[in-house]
C-alpha cells in the first residue's frame, strides 16, 4: 500500500508540476477501488485509484465518455495513468441523492432520476456484455453460497437445493424475455450526486464502471427498491407509473405486465445481493453491510409473496430463514 501510495504521488507530482496540493481519502465503495478529494488552489478533483491487478479502468472510461455523449453528467475525465490504474476526475460534491433526500424534495429528485435513467437506456449496447440467463445464475449463487450457507450455515437438503435450482432458472428465463437496453447495474441512492440542490435538480452519476446490456426494468428496480432506503408501496406504484408512461411507443406491454417484470428483476437482484452483503462482511470485513440485510430480505419476500410460480421458494425461506434478531426491519 505504501508502494502504491509513493506511485499515485509521483504521478499527480508530474501532473501538477510545481504547483501545491493535498490529498485526502475518501469513502471508499464495495470494490477494491480508493478514492481521494485532491485539493490545489481552489479547484478540486477526485482521485479513483484501481489496483491493477484487482480492477481494470478501461470499462470506466468507456462507459463515461457513452454516457456523457448521451447528455449524462458522469464525471469528466482529466488524466489516466493506465499502467498503475489512476484516474483524475471531475469532483462532483459530496451531495449523495440517499442523504439529500426529505419529504419535501423526495418526488422531485425521484422524477429527476428517472428522467436521467430514461436516458441512460438509450446508450448504445453493442459493446457491453450482456446480462444473460448464465450470468444471472452466477449472481444468484451468491445468495446459496454466501447468505444460505456461510451467513446463515444452513445445510440444504437435496430438496432445498431442487427448489432453488428450479426457482432460478424459472426467474432468469422470464427476465431474459424483457426488452434489452444499456443499465447501470447499481442505479440507486448513494450512486447519484445532487449537483444542483433546488428545482430544477440535476444529478451525477457514478459507478457505472459493470454496465451490461440488460432488462428494461433492472436499473429501476435499484433505484425504488434501493437497499439504502424504503418506500412505501403506493410511492413505489406511483413512480413506477410515471416511469412507465415514459417508455417507448414501441415497448409494447401493459402496466400489469410492466409491473411484473420490475419484480421479477428485483427478486433476482435482491437475491444476489444478499449474497454480496454477506460476502463483504465475511471476505472482505466490511460489516456494516450487515445493516442492510433486513430490507432486503424485506424485499425479497414480499416478491415471492405476491407470485404462485414462486410459492415453493417462499415456504423454503418462511421455513429455514431467520436473520439474527438484531437484524429486523420495518414491514
Amino acid at each position: 500500500m505504501h508502494t502504491r501510495q509513493n506511485a499515485l504521488n509521483k504521478w499527480l507530482e508530474e501532473i501538477f508540476k510545481d504547483t501545491p496540493f493535498t490529498i485526502a481519502p475518501l469513502a471508499g465503495d464495495a470494490s477494491f477501488r480508493r478514492y481521494f478529494r485532491l485539493h490545489t488552489g481552489n479547484t478540486t478533483r477526485v482521485i479513483m485509484d484501481a489496483p491493477p491487478d484487482k480492477e481494470t479502468i478501461e470499462p470506466f472510461i468507456n462507459i463515461a465518455r457513452l454516457l456523457a455523449e448521451k447528455g449524462i453528467h458522469a464525471p469528466t475525465i482529466h488524466a489516466v495513468e493506465y499502467t498503475q490504474g489512476f484516474i483524475l476526475l471531475e469532483d462532483l460534491g459530496d451531495d449523495l441523492f440517499l442523504n439529500m433526500l426529505s419529504s419535501e424534495n423526495a418526488e422531485g429528485l425521484y422524477i429527476q432520476a428517472m428522467n436521467t435513467l430514461s436516458l441512460i437506456q438509450q446508450c448504445p449496447t453493442s459493446h457491453l456484455p450482456t446480462f444473460d440467463t448464465s450470468f444471472m445464475l452466477q449472481e444468484l449463487s451468491l445468495f446459496k453460497e454466501w447468505f444460505l450457507e456461510a451467513y446463515l450455515g444452513l445445510t440444504l437438503t437435496t430438496e432445498d437445493t431442487q427448489c432453488l435450482k428450479q426457482t432460478f432458472e424459472w426467474l432468469t428465463q422470464e427476465i431474459t424475455n424483457q426488452p434489452q437496453v444499456f443499465i447501470h447495474r447499481d442505479y440507486h441512492s448513494r450512486n447519484l450526486i445532487v449537483t444542483n440542490k433546488a428545482e430544477p435538480y440535476a444529478l451525477g452519476v457514478i459507478d457505472f464502471q459493470d454496465a451490461m446490456r440488460g432488462p428494461f426494468t433492472y436499473d429501476l428496480v435499484s433505484l425504488l427498491k434501493d437497499c439504502y432506503k424504503q418506500w412505501p408501496h403506493a410511492k413505489i406504484m406511483h413512480w413506477l407509473s410515471y416511469f412507465y408512461d415514459q417508455l417507448p411507443k414501441n415497448a409494447d406491454c401493459s402496466f400489469a405486465d410492466f409491473t411484473r417484470a420490475f419484480d421479477l428483476c428485483g427478486l433476482q437482484r435482491h437475491l444476489k445481493v444478499l449474497g454480496i452483503f454477506c460476502r463483504l462482511h465475511l471476505r472482505d470485513h466490511k460489516a456494516a453491510y450487515l445493516r442492510d440485510l433486513p430490507l432486503t430480505l424485506h424485499y425479497v419476500n414480499t416478491c415471492l409473496s405476491r407470485y404462485e410460480a414462486l410459492q415453493p421458494l417462499a415456504q423454503f425461506m418462511r421455513e429455514k430463514i431467520a436473520l439474527p434478531s438484531t437484524e429486523r426491519v420495518k414491514a
